[in-house]
């Protein structure tokens, strides 16, 4: 076990980090799923490897629902199954040989996307994943369809077995496995009457086929000469069109919106983004999808606890009546990292909570992936250098300036050039941290100081 909670079941047990679970019930484990399924029974016998080599075993009457209170090292206990797929918009294909080892991994394995969300192909599972799928009802499973057109996902991704997507599909569904699915468009590939016939198609499934989203491919500088057109206003245009009217109709047989266009899409286009009650569950979230809606959700949050601390008159945390370093109100300066799809949002928060004169905005140009790459989480260390060095460039030094990098940007405690927050600092001499990319951070950072910084990463 890597941790172990604190006040859990597992504390009491004398469980501790680096200790190992042999078995449950009599059964070996061969990942974290089996642990799930075998530990949700109400009575337990449970055998403990500890780190001296010693064996304990347990017998535990419990709830069903009580957790143990650990976390595995590695969910997987072995190795992870790989994609056997060659996709013509393959994002990993698109990264230069030389970034560490890590990010060419090409995971296309079932129990990560029970486990963490990924997203997979179902080109590589064998009977034995199958049968383990409905007996343990892996459920839910994110799938990557692209299109339900045979021949054209057979293209899309060099499989003679992605051809079977919709049979794959459909028994996945007669088990009872929840699904959600990815589309990744290419203009004039799988888009316009292709894309209409995958969600018909997906629309078939019933109910267990919970959401489907929409992403647009993307690629980087390092694939010269891409497999369709590069995204552009007037497609992004046309595609929404297209999911909004199907969501439409989706809403009134469903009771839900059940389709829905990355934000990348509305941003490109220009058109306005989706309430946030329209993502309803955020099913797609991790996708892309609602989560400049959920930062406006948070904005309006973060604005009316804001009026509530001033009606209750209590020190705001976003006004000079905050922290003080002797009997001089003490504001931090704050120069808040972020990618240019985000920019507008960051800056319109800035804004409206008041902080202009507190955070400065900078936006970073993806020069590592190219100019069509604009997320904050796939910044580099060196892209982020360069910026800050630009916009400190002729200002006071003997300013005191934080430098706030959002933490998706990091991958253990990396950038995904291998750069460290510290590598950050000590290039720039300013004190660089990592914090949540939420609008109540921006009022966090400006009111501590060194040190002090709630939600640093």
């Amino acid at each position: 076990m890597r941790h172990v909670e604190s006040g859990s079941l597992a504390e009491y047990l004398g469980i501790e980090p680096g200790d190992s679970v042999l078995s449950v019930n009599g059964r070996t484990l061969r990942d974290e799923i089996d642990f799930r399924y075998l530990w949700a029974e109400p009575d337990v016998t449970l055998v403990v490897r500890k780190r001296d080599g010693r064996e304990e075993s347990f017998r535990i009457d419990k709830d069903p629902e009580e957790p143990l209170g650990v976390v595995f090292q590695d969910p997987l206990f072995d190795s992870m199954k790989v994609c056997r797929n060659s996709c013509v918009f393959c994002f990993i294909r698109q990264i230069p040989r030389e970034m560490r080892k890590s990010l060419h991994v090409r995971d296309d394995d079932y129990r990560m996307s029970f486990l963490h969300g990924n997203f997979i192909s179902l080109t590589n599972l064998s009977e034995d994943d199958w049968r383990r799928i409905e007996e343990q009802k892996v459920s839910p499973l994110r799938i990557s369809v692209h299109t339900t057109d045979p021949r054209l996902r057979q293209v899309l991704m060099s499989n003679p077995e992605a051809a079977r997507i919709m049979e794959h599909l459909s028994r996945l569904a007669g088990m009872g496995i929840k699904l959600h699915a990815q589309c990744v468009l290419l203009k004039g590939v799988n888009d316009g009457e292709h894309l209409l016939r995958t969600l018909r198609d997906l629309d078939s499934l019933g109910e267990n086929m919970v959401s489907v989203g929409v992403v647009p491919a993307i690629y980087t500088r390092y694939r010269p000469s891409p497999p369709s057109p590069r995204m552009d206003p007037a497609w992004a245009d046309e595609v929404l069109d297209m999911i909004e009217d199907y969501a439409a109709g989706a809403l009134k047989r469903r009771g839900s919106h059940w389709v829905y266009g990355a934000d990348e899409l509305y941003l490109v286009s220009g058109r306005p983004l989706p309430p946030y009650e329209y993502y309803e569950d955020f099913y797609q979230y991790e996708n892309g999808i609602g989560i400049v809606a959920d930062w406006r959700r948070s904005l309006e949050e973060t604005l009316e606890e804001q009026r509530r601390i001033r009606r209750s008159g209590r020190p705001d945390p976003g006004r000079d009546s905050g922290h003080t370093r002797g009997a001089v109100p003490w504001r931090r300066k704050v120069l808040a990292v972020t990618g240019e799809m985000a920019e507008d949002e960051l800056r319109s928060a800035v804004e409206k909570l008041g902080l202009e004169k507190q955070v400065y905005v900078c936006p970073v140009k993806n020069t590592f992936f190219g100019e069509q790459v604009t997320a904050a989480g796939l910044l580099t260390g060196q892209d982020i250098l360069s910026a800050v060095l630009r916009f400190v460039r002729g200002m006071d030094r003997k300013e005191r300036l934080l430098v706030a990098v959002p933490d998706i940007a990091l991958f253990d405690g990396m950038f995904l050039d291998n750069l460290r927050l510290e590598d950050l600092s000590k290039a720039t001499g300013l004190e660089t941290v990592a914090v949540r990319p939420t609008p109540a951070s921006l009022l966090e950072i400006t009111a501590w100081g060194e040190g002090s910084i709630p939600n640093a990463g």
